[in-house]
């Protein structure tokens, strides 16, 4: 009896270090069905989204969502905040535009206490939940190339049209014309 209780306490230590959090939990969450997600602040409109351009971010340097598109349909959405504000809680919706379908979600730089969900009645809409305080949360995915994607923010649960980022157009945009925002990439 004694050995066999000797045994099985070192299979207990392993399958304790197997589900240990060590802070950086990376969670995909299924939803189940519920009303539409996005939170519409003014008409939806759309902007170009240049190809390849990347954002250089200062974590902690400012509150924001940055959204960056790459050759082949391959999206990084990132959340900020600055450092006198405390944390910010962010609440991103993407989803895609004109029926295509969004693939290959990687979670990037998650806490335990921030999260991305699946939506059952919205297909292929994302969301993220992030606590962003020093540190940058975020998300790659893929869409079909050159096909537009949504996206819709929120900041401590209010509309976030002044915290987008983007390059389109050659220029760097500071602030969206609505929420959500359809983004748009320009020919590869």
């Amino acid at each position: 009896m004694r050995s066999a209780l000797a045994l099985s306490i070192p299979f207990l230590f392993l399958a304790a270090a197997c589900t240990y959090d060590n802070g950086d939990a990376q969670r995909i969450i299924d939803t189940p069905e519920q009303t539409d997600p996005t939170v519409k602040c003014g008409t939806i409109e759309s902007s170009t989204i240049d190809v390849d351009r990347q954002i250089e971010i200062e974590p902690a340097g400012g509150a924001g969502v940055y959204v960056e598109y790459a050759a082949g349909g391959h999206w990084h959405v990132r959340t900020s905040c600055d450092t006198g504000r405390g944390p910010c809680a962010w609440d991103v919706l993407v989803s895609p535009d004109d029926g295509h379908v969004l693939s290959n979600l990687v979670p990037e730089a998650l806490e335990s206490n921030d999260s991305l969900h699946k939506y059952a009645n919205a297909p292929g809409t994302w969301q993220l939940n992030a606590n962003t305080s020093s540190d940058l949360d975020g998300f790659t995915f893929d869409s079909d190339p050159g096909a537009a994607v949504q996206i819709d923010a929120l900041l401590d649960g209010t509309c976030a049209v002044g915290y987008f980022y983007w390059v389109g157009d050659g220029a760097l945009h500071s602030g969206s014309p609505s929420n959500p925002l359809i983004l748009v990439p320009s020919p590869e």
